[in-house]
C-alpha cells in the first residue's frame, strides 16, 4: 500500500474506534505514525474551517459592537409610569378623582431627564464582545500560573506496599538468576549459537 491509502485506512480505523497501537499492529506500522499522520490529517481538515468559522464569528461579532456603539449614540430619557420625567419647577394639583394633592412638572415644561442604566448596559456588553474579539484573534496573553504541590506520603496503602514488595523479590529473584545463567553458557560455535553444559 501507498503511505496515501495508509493515512487513509489509519484515519478510518481510528474513526471506528481502534488504539493507535491496534492501528498500528493492523497497518503494520509504529503506534507514533498513527498518531503523527492522525493528527496531520485532523490538522489539515479542520484548520481551513476554524480560520473560516473565526472570520463569521468576527464579523458577528463586529456586528454586535456596532449594535451597541449605537446605542451608546443614542439619548436615553427616564421614563416613569409611562411618562417621560423631566427636569423642571413641580407644582402641586389635586387629582381629580381623590382630590388627594398630586406633585406634577407642567406638560412640556423642563428638559427631559437622561437615563444612565442603558448607556451602562451596553457598556457591560460592549467589554463581553471586546474581550471575545481579543480571544478569537489571539491577543491575550497567556496567563502565567504558579502552582506549587506540596504532598507527603505517610504511609502506602497496604495493597500498593505489597505489590511493590512482591515487584522487588521479583527483580531480587531475577538479577539472582542471571549471572548464573550468563555461567552456563559455553562459547559459541563455529556457526555462532552458544551452547550449554
Amino acid at each position: 500500500m501507498q503511505k496515501a491509502e495508509l493515512q487513509a485506512k489509519a484515519w478510518d480505523l481510528k474513526l471506528r474506534g481502534l488504539s493507535d497501537r491496534a492501528a498500528a499492529a493492523e497497518l503494520g506500522v509504529s503506534h507514533t505514525t498513527i498518531q503523527n499522520w492522525t493528527r496531520e490529517a485532523a490538522e489539515a481538515l479542520v484548520a481551513p474551517k476554524v480560520d473560516e468559522w473565526r472570520q463569521v464569528q468576527l464579523e458577528r461579532l463586529g456586528q454586535a459592537r456596532q449594535a451597541v456603539l449605537d446605542v451608546l449614540e443614542r439619548a436615553h430619557v427616564t421614563i416613569s409610569h409611562g411618562h417621560i420625567v423631566r427636569d423642571g419647577e413641580p407644582f402641586v394639583d389635586f387629582d381629580e378623582d381623590t382630590g388627594e394633592p398630586v406633585a406634577k412638572i407642567a406638560p412640556g415644561r423642563g428638559e427631559p431627564i437622561l437615563d444612565d442604566e442603558p448607556v451602562l448596559k451596553a457598556v457591560d456588553r460592549l467589554v463581553k464582545i471586546e474581550e471575545r474579539m481579543a480571544r478569537l484573534m489571539g491577543l491575550d496573553a497567556p496567563q502565567k500560573v504558579d502552582a506549587t504541590v506540596d504532598a507527603t506520603v505517610t504511609e502506602a496503602p497496604p495493597e500498593l506496599a505489597d505489590m511493590i514488595r512482591q515487584a522487588r523479590e521479583r527483580n531480587a529473584a531475577t538479577r539472582a538468576e542471571f549471572p548464573k545463567a550468563a555461567l552456563n553458557r559455553s562459547e559459541p560455535d563455529s556457526q555462532g549459537n552458544a551452547g550449554s553444559d
